[in-house]
């Protein structure tokens, strides 16, 4: 599917800290602080870990009012929002400013920050189902009715077992590029050259080649391990594509120009049918996808395809360049490095054991 800029989480988020800087924000003292925290948490590059308290205090506030009061979430929402009178129901358009504030803080209030360790800030937006766009284009003209139809909706996109998978598998990928760095580091040794060998080599190459090829691993798998390292990588899905079953078997994707560090986790993500389960796919398909954004590699060829991912001469499509330039094939190189793959593996992959 073909997206534009204005589909891109990107600009949906520059837009949100443009809509946080209303004064028409909830002022009363129950919301000053959390408003505050608010317009501070959003930042140009990302999100400000020490404001994280505004997406704790949103969801509290909203989940203490719907318990203790019954009061539905759309109306502390538009409270939040600045409107001190609110309607009861019916077909009358919210005002577009409205609309705008409650989509900002509803991006919070369905924003995690999960366990990190170091620098590392690992950020998850987990929308209800319910939303078909992003909240400041979902929201937008909607009534009353229609809008506390979205904002109402208690579901995640996420669910607290797929946050914390997602916050193991960041994790499980900077420890495999550690690894891979350390064979890229030292083409010379004995054991590093077979595993380079194994993934970028073919019938042509020669152990100088395989050196050049480890000197731009090695330089390509430090932007990754930083960019996992950084203060903002953000994990989201792609709203747009819910319920369209042409996408129900992609994994995750990437824009490599995005201003931000998003990854975009579709449908077959978690899917059990891959030749690799779990964690240990689930990591690959994150070092795939930031080899995307910060290698630009491509994918010539995936690890399931007839031939396998070992390069060929014979194949145009297929030969040590290709292989140095592509998704899989580093992201199993890392796998590989980190000694998660068994003779079975090589043997499905159509590589050396």
């Amino acid at each position: 599917m073909a997206y534009s800029d204005e589909d891109l989480y990107s600009t949906r988020h520059a837009a949100t800290i443009e809509t946080l800087k209303s004064p028409d924000f909830a002022a009363s003292s129950e919301w000053v602080r959390v408003i505050s925290s608010a317009k501070q948490c959003v930042v140009a590059d990302g999100f400000d870990a020490a404001r994280y308290s505004a997406c704790t205090g949103i969801r509290k506030r909203v989940s203490e009012a719907e318990v203790k009061d019954k009061i539905k979430p759309v109306d502390t929402m538009l409270t939040a929002a600045g409107v001190t009178s609110l309607p009861t129901s019916g077909s009358k358009s919210i005002p577009a400013p409205v609309a705008k504030r409650v989509a900002a803080l509803e991006v919070l209030r369905h924003l995690w920050l999960l366990k990190t360790t170091g620098s590392h800030k690992l950020w998850v937006l987990s929308l209800p189902e319910s939303y078909k766009a992003w909240p400041d284009v979902a929201l937008a003209g909607k009534a009353y009715d229609s809008l506390g139809a979205i904002v109402n909706d208690g579901s995640a996109h996420f669910s607290v077992e797929d946050r914390k998978h997602l916050a193991q598998a960041t994790q499980t990928g900077l420890a495999w590029l550690q690894k891979a760095m350390v064979v890229a580091s030292s083409p010379k040794k004995a054991a590093h050259m077979v595993i380079l060998k194994r993934w970028f080599a073919d019938a042509n190459s020669k152990d100088a080649d395989m050196e050049t090829a480890a000197a731009a691993l090695k330089a390509g798998l430090k932007k990754i391990a930083a960019c996992i390292k950084s203060n903002f990588v953000l994990i989201c899905d792609m709203p747009l594509d819910r319920g369209n079953a042409a996408r129900a078997n992609v994994n995750a994707f990437v824009f490599s120009g995005e201003a931000i560090n998003a990854i975009y986790v579709e449908p077959a993500f978690f899917s059990k049918r891959d030749m690799f389960k779990d964690l240990k796919n689930w990591t690959r398909i994150v070092v795939h996808e930031l080899s995307h954004r910060m290698v630009k590699t491509k994918d010539h060829r995936y690890r399931h395809h007839a031939s396998g991912l070992k390069p060929d001469t014979a194949d145009a499509k297929f030969t040590a360049a290709h292989a140095l330039d592509n998704a899989d094939s580093w992201a199993l190189f890392c796998m590989d490095c980190a000694g998660q793959l068994v003779e079975a593996d090589y043997k499905r992959l159509k590589v050396d054991v």
